[in-house]
């Protein structure tokens, strides 16, 4: 009876432990990217009539929150003083990128959407534009998933869901950049 007694305390245990396992809330996971990436921006580059490089150089810093099926449903990305600069052969202009916060709903697969959201105060050409500031908000489709397991996302079917606070238009911006950049 004794020893009845012993198992039936274990298996009790055992599911006891099952079951708080199964109903453990959604759990978060640091990744710490270094980035030091230098490119030509095609656009500005157009845009201006001269090569436009675009740097960003700093620790990015991603939360993944995970559901119970281990799918992300959160990110959070901070860029920890991370540098963006824009430069050409006659000048520059650095700004600190902004962060960003991702809902991928019940959770990211291939297929799905992605809410995106940019807080705060954006790119700045010194003396030749106000920065973005308010909130940012567009929708894109996640298209797959990096080495580190996060999400990648495609923008280009995507929709303005809040624009609020001062963003410049796309025409601005590239007048700005070009002007800040020209050397004149």
């Amino acid at each position: 009876m004794l020893r009845h007694a012993i198992v039936l305390v274990g298996v009790v245990l055992v599911a006891a432990l099952g079951a708080e396992a199964g109903a453990a809330g959604p759990r978060a996971e640091q990744v710490h990217i270094a980035i030091n990436d230098v490119f030509v921006n095609e656009f500005f580059s157009d845009a201006c009539g001269f090569e436009v490089t675009v740097s960003l150089v700093g620790d990015l810093q991603v939360t993944l929150i995970r559901n119970q099926e281990g799918l992300v449903v959160r990110e959070i990305d901070r860029l920890g003083g991370a540098k963006v600069t824009f430069s050409s052969e006659n000048g520059s202009f650095s700004f600190i990128a902004a962060p960003s916060q991702w809902d991928y709903g019940s959770g990211a697969v291939v297929g799905s959407t992605a809410i995106v959201s940019f807080p705060g105060l954006e790119g700045h050409a010194p003396g030749f534009i106000d920065s973005d500031a308010g909130l940012f908000r567009v929708t894109a489709t996640v298209d797959g998933f990096d080495e580190f397991g996060i999400p990648t996302v495609d923008f280009d079917s995507g929709e303005i869901l809040l624009d609020a606070g001062n963003h410049n238009t796309e025409e601005e911006v590239a007048s700005a950049v070009c002007s800040a950049l020209s050397g004149d």
